[in-house]
């Protein structure tokens, strides 16, 4: 299975351990490109609306490409009182079924998961003339613990040709946009804060990676039991430190 599509196997899971995006990072791209509750907004990759609701709820029009159709119906059961529509299949192929063009494009967490040689040029179609291209990611800066280092070891038997190095996510997107050659970066923001979860819940976070996700069923039973075991020595409430990095684009 592909690691971009294992997310779908697992809504119900990703929706319960995903966190949501600061409200002060979605206020800060709204102030950056003051973009007007008339315009419809084109969300990549909204997975089960972890993003989407916090645009959603600020009154916008929101028009989402999303890969998944048990991520998407999931999003949709959530979204009923929003003006909110999600149009499923890969971004690759979508093509909007008229004439559309908006001052706002955003992915969170999900723009990687996206061909490089289409992402950028199709984002530039879409957009308005000086429109903006908001990338936002979620990250837990706490890989450095102990028990969530054993438990990528036990993975990697699975995924030999992947690596948990750091892996230095500011010059590789500054750089991507800038040589794209259809944007240029206007701003950027790093935003830490702080969340408190169960162990259980830390724990459904950790299986709804696609490094977790994309293993077969077979393997999935050999090694749950062990990440298991690693977590259990953990308090029963886990600290977990988050850094919301965005990048905003303007098309050039």
């Amino acid at each position: 299975m592909e690691r971009r599509e294992s997310f779908n196997t697992a809504a119900q899971l990703y929706d319960e351990a995903r966190p949501s995006y600061p409200d002060e990072v979605i206020n800060w791209i709204l102030d950056r490109t003051n973009i007007s509750r008339d315009d419809t907004l084109l969300e990549i990759g909204p997975g089960t609306g972890q993003a989407t609701l916090k645009f959603a709820e600020r009154g916008y029009k929101i028009r989402g490409v999303e890969l998944g159709q048990n991520m998407a119906d999931m999003l949709m059961q959530k979204v009923g009182n929003y003006n909110v529509t999600v149009d499923v299949g890969p971004f690759e192929k979508w093509e909007p079924r008229t004439s559309f063009k908006t001052p706002l494009i955003y992915s969170a967490t999900a723009f990687h998961w996206i061909d490089e040689g289409v992402r950028y040029r199709k984002c530039h179609d879409l957009l308005e003339d000086n429109g903006h291209l908001a990338l936002l990611f979620n990250s837990a800066t706490d890989f450095g613990k102990d028990e969530v280092k054993t438990a990528h070891q036990i993975l990697a038997k699975y995924h030999p040709e992947r690596t948990r190095e750091k892996v230095d996510g500011k010059s590789k997107w500054t750089r991507e946009i800038t040589e794209s050659g259809f944007f240029e970066l206007a701003d950027q923001i790093d935003y830490t804060w702080k969340m408190a979860v169960s162990k259980e819940r830390f724990a459904k976070a950790f299986y709804s990676q696609s490094d977790y996700l994309s293993i077969d069923d077979e393997a999935k039973r050999e090694v749950t039991p062990l990440i298991e075991e690693v977590f259990g020595d953990m308090g029963e409430v886990i600290e977990s430190d988050y850094k919301t990095t965005v990048y905003l684009a303007k098309k050039k």
